[in-house]
């Protein structure tokens, strides 16, 4: 009888925790539902767009053949993506460019190299092959009209530092290290892989402190924008929702696949785009930039500190909800302010870029952020 009775309050103990932790999933699940949606008076201008890098396809390691990425993409309402598969570079991929209905297709190629993975955009297909050796590569990349990003440098394949060789960019965060890195963080969250996976992506996010400081330390020398990485080999459509770059272009994206080909590459050069989670919230309408002697210079610039001692730094956005905005100079946090709105005069010479946190109940960890911007360098000489 004693057996019996200790089965039964077992059991009971066991349904009731399973009804607690239902209606907690439930609750989670409700409460991210309602928050999806930004409002229609909020929504940013025709000037920023949205798009998602470092794509794998069946060009290269990815599940899926480039028209069902291309689909995925459209459903989550991307202006455009860029494909990354690897290759030296890989040609197949670079082919396939072009429009596919409203979504912009563009491509690089990931090249294995000698400290690691780097990332080749907007080049001419070399004759040959590009070199093994990192620094000739970013060189003969150069030379081929394009640029270059660090891969993901602190996982998989890491990167072995060496010094600054003419890298435009470094991956700070990507999807699929923060997956594996991170998983078991996320294992009370494991029905919303059937449910909701895009929860379930949020609770693997852990903040990049290692790729943040690095980014930090490259920037003291040289611009060096940050990318905020799908590295998408599967899973597309709860990739697509997370991380993406939200791009400034002067004018409206162009029509001809060439000229808008050039209007996001060129936006890219120069750090004109901020990264963001919007699987946590939409993110649109941010914007941040410095004022000098009646000029303005916007994101990724470089301010000469010659032209004038005083730049007043502002950042501005429309958000519906509460978030905390933080102005860090060269990876030290020098203003907090509750709300996305910021005003303040430079502290001297440095790297200022803006991280945005979600305040308030979020799927996503407080320590991490959900929008970064990339930096306006304010420099002694310039440019």
């Amino acid at each position: 009888m004693k057996t019996r009775s200790w089965k039964k309050r077992l059991f009971a103990g066991s349904i009731f925790l399973l009804g607690l932790y239902v209606l907690w999933f439930g609750s989670i699940l409700l409460r991210q539902r309602a928050r999806r949606e930004m409002p229609a008076e909020k929504r940013p201008s025709t000037h920023e767009i949205q798009g998602v890098y470092h794509i794998h396809t069946t060009f290269s390691d990815g599940w899926k053949p480039l028209e069902k990425v291309a689909a995925a993409a459209s459903r989550q309402h991307l202006d455009f993506i860029i494909l990354t598969d690897h290759g030296n570079p890989n040609r197949a991929s670079l082919a396939s460019q072009g429009w596919k209905g409203d979504l912009l297709v563009l491509a690089g190629s990931e090249l294995s190299v000698s400290r690691g993975h780097l990332v080749a955009l907007d080049f001419r297909p070399p004759d040959g092959t590009f070199a093994q050796n990192a620094e000739e590569a970013v060189r003969e990349v150069a030379a081929e009209g394009g640029f270059t990003v660090i891969a993901h440098p602190f996982s998989k394949t890491r990167w072995s530092w060496g010094e600054v060789a003419g890298y435009a960019g470094i991956e700070i965060a990507d999807s699929d290290s923060m997956i594996k890195r991170n998983f078991l963080r996320a294992i009370p969250y494991l029905p919303a892989l059937l449910l909701s996976p895009r929860i379930f992506l949020l609770k693997t996010l852990k903040r990049p402190s290692q790729s943040l400081r690095k980014w930090d330390e490259m920037g003291a020398k040289q611009a060096v924008y940050g990318y905020f990485s799908a590295d998408a080999h599967l899973a597309y459509d709860t990739l697509f929702s997370c991380f993406r770059l939200h791009v400034f272009l002067g004018e409206p994206l162009a029509g001809e696949f060439e000229q808008a080909r050039a209007q996001v590459f060129n936006s890219l050069r120069r750090g004109a785009f901020y990264c963001a989670v919007d699987s946590a919230r939409p993110a649109g309408g941010f914007t941040f930039w410095a004022e000098s002697r009646g000029s303005r210079f916007p994101m990724g610039s470089a301010v000469p500190l010659a032209s004038s001692p005083r730049v007043q730094l502002r950042a501005e956005a429309a958000f519906p909800f509460a978030v905390q905005t933080r102005l860090l100079r060269d990876g030290e946090v020098v203003l907090r302010s509750e709300g996305p709105a910021i005003s303040f005069p430079s502290e001297g010479p440095g790297a200022y870029r803006i991280e945005i946190y979600l305040l308030g109940r979020s799927p996503l960890a407080r320590d991490f952020p959900w929008i970064i911007s990339n930096p306006i360098y304010i420099r002694e000489d310039g440019p």
